[in-house]
């Protein structure tokens, strides 16, 4: 039996100067049946001369013809996969080394349509302000199936956080059936402005169980160019033009139930995010079981974190839209903060008990740090010695150039 046709698809638009080790790591993977497909939104600079030098025949090349919002790109990519599983990654993310022949395995063995895995985050050197990056590495292992309504219940209670779901993007796979099943009640995949997002509630929405993988299959890469960077960091000097490119095009529009700030913008929360998606794929589910109005303005209340002042702003909004009493709201979100709020303390004290933080070591690209994740997750014994890293990293690196 011939081994599954996988794709990765990379959404791109003049991002040149990170796409070539982004797309380096995918090239690397070593599986002939995989196909390697690069989304150019209209670009202007030397994407296609990346793509060219790159000199892969799994690689195909494929152009918009016009510049498309996020979504649009997607769908468009998503347009050109005939069989197979689809995982998506960003133009400065990357895929750790043998990472498809381990998605592959599981997909033979595993009987689901839908395969989610944890990942990496590398910060790039501009990010950092510095020559060298910073990776942040699990160490978990072992894989668990999941039930995806249980899951999707989870993250609408505020519980668990979307990237637990089965997110088509940075180490998530899904069956090309699977998208084509929602694609069938919609006419298309992405409806949403949020597309890795949408993709993580609209999948959980019609699949009964997928694989969750405590193994790292890709790196996701937070660089100059990144969206969401953009859009949640709280820095004071990050860089806003990706979030301002974003809000310039013609996206899909936010659903009608979820008001925007008054100048516009978006809310700055990830759980009112989840909140559109989940309205926008409402038709994938049962309505009788749909969470309400009151419910989730609690629950993104109480998620706020660092952009409480601004998110209650939105909520006052929100109540008004629907008839909510916002007092009562926010002192019901005040009880379900206290009951959430040290859970996600101990869920990340647990997580960074069983994770690696390298700063010092010569990263300074995505396909530099899929490297070094490989690495240290290959010598967890050794992973505490800086030396013993940047000696083997330095090997590795030779001989990925030769």
């Amino acid at each position: 039996m011939p081994a599954p046709k996988i794709t990765v698809i990379i959404p791109t638009r003049e991002r040149c100067d990170v796409l070539e080790s982004s797309l380096r790591t995918v090239t690397s993977q070593d599986y002939d049946n995989l196909e390697i497909i690069v989304s150019d939104n209209c670009s202007t600079d030397d994407t296609e001369g990346v793509v060219r030098r790159a000199n892969d025949q799994r690689i195909r090349y494929v152009k918009t013809g016009k510049r498309l919002n996020m979504s649009h790109n997607w769908e468009f990519a998503l347009s050109h996969v005939r069989e197979g599983w689809v995982g998506f990654i960003g133009d400065d993310d990357g895929l750790l080394p043998e990472s498809i022949k381990t998605v592959s395995d599981i997909i033979e063995t595993s009987g689901v349509e839908a395969i989610r895995s944890t990942f990496c985050t590398y910060h790039w050197p501009a990010i950092m302000g510095n020559e060298n990056g910073q990776l942040i590495v699990p160490m978990g292992s072992g894989i668990e199936m999941r039930e995806a309504s249980l899951w999707l219940r989870k993250v609408m209670r505020g519980v668990a956080k979307y990237p637990q779901l089965p997110v088509i993007y940075d180490g998530g796979f899904i069956s090309l059936a699977t998208l084509n099943k929602v694609k069938s009640k919609t006419g298309a995949f992405f409806a949403s402005c949020n597309p890795d997002l949408y993709s993580a509630v609209a999948v959980a929405s019609v699949i009964d169980r997928y694989v969750f993988m405590h193994a790292p299959m890709a790196v996701s890469g937070v660089s100059r160019h990144s969206t969401g960077n953009s859009s949640f960091s709280i820095k004071k000097n990050k860089n806003t033009t990706p979030v301002s490119t974003f809000y310039s095009e013609s996206n899909i529009p936010f659903h009608g139930a979820m008001p925007l700030h008054e100048d516009g913008s978006l809310p700055i929360s990830f759980q009112a995010m989840v909140y559109e998606a989940y309205l926008q794929s409402a038709h994938l589910r049962d309505a009788s079981k749909e969470f309400g109005h009151r419910q989730q303005l609690e629950v993104i209340l109480a998620t706020a974190g660092a952009h409480r002042e601004s998110i209650e702003k939105w909520g006052r909004l929100f109540a008004m839209q629907h008839g909510i009493d916002f007092a009562s709201a926010r002192r019901s979100a005040a009880f379900k903060r206290a009951y959430l709020q040290p859970l996600s303390t101990s869920h990340k004290i647990i997580n960074a008990m069983h994770t690696v933080f390298a700063e010092n070591l010569p990263i300074r690209n995505v396909h530099e740090a899929c490297i070094a994740a490989g690495t240290i997750r290959g010598r967890p014994g050794k992973k505490g010695t800086v030396r013993f890293l940047g000696r083997e990293l330095s090997h590795r690196f030779k001989r990925q150039a030769e």
